[in-house]
């Protein structure tokens, strides 16, 4: 599956099969969050991969809803580390989270082209997610994203038309100045 494909087949994926994800994918997948860009090249990142079932078990209840962290052949734990990035962007937010982000953004989308389902979850309790994984001061966890084939239940509504559900390209591009 090509980039633009895969960026609009995604959906996210709350319901998936047992069956596992071949190691090959996995580390395909991987690959690609790892080759994400990021401010000054610092990649401050890091990846917990879950595949214990009792560990996915302990991060479910960390979630607010768990239940596609607890049912995934694979659940991966994506983090931000401080000290690996102090640079601000505009002077006011830190650029961890935002580098982060690309980085699992890139792994989701890698995900979608190898014919996986995965969501990514943010709605958790930090303490419990450290504590699960054995994560020191100065890592904070920013998604978990749960992945694996999508169950035949979470294919969901089909998006049809050109607006796919999505605002259009004039209400969220501007030439030249803000013109909102």
């Amino acid at each position: 599956m090509d980039l633009f494909e895969a960026i609009r087949s995604y959906r996210p994926c709350r319901q998936f099969q047992a069956r596992p994800i071949p190691a090959e994918k996995l580390r395909s997948i991987l690959s690609a969050a790892r080759l994400a860009p990021s401010q000054g090249n610092l990649q401050p990142w890091r990846f917990v991969v879950v595949q214990d079932d009792e560990r996915k078990r302990l991060l479910a209840q960390a979630c607010v809803k768990g239940k596609p962290v607890a049912e995934a052949p694979v659940v991966v734990v994506a983090f931000s580390v401080e000290e690996d990035i102090p640079v601000t962007v505009g002077g006011y937010i830190s650029a961890y989270p935002l580098d982060v982000a690309v980085a699992t953004g890139h792994l989701q989308l890698a995900a979608t082209a190898e014919g996986l389902g995965s969501a990514w979850i943010v709605d958790f309790h930090e303490e419990k997610v450290r504590s699960v994984l054995g994560v020191p001061e100065g890592v904070h966890p920013l998604a978990i994203v749960p992945l694996g084939y999508a169950a035949e239940a979470n294919g969901g509504p089909k998006l049809t038309g050109p607006a796919e559900g999505r605002k259009s390209p004039d209400e969220i591009v501007a030439y030249n100045e803000y013109t909102w």
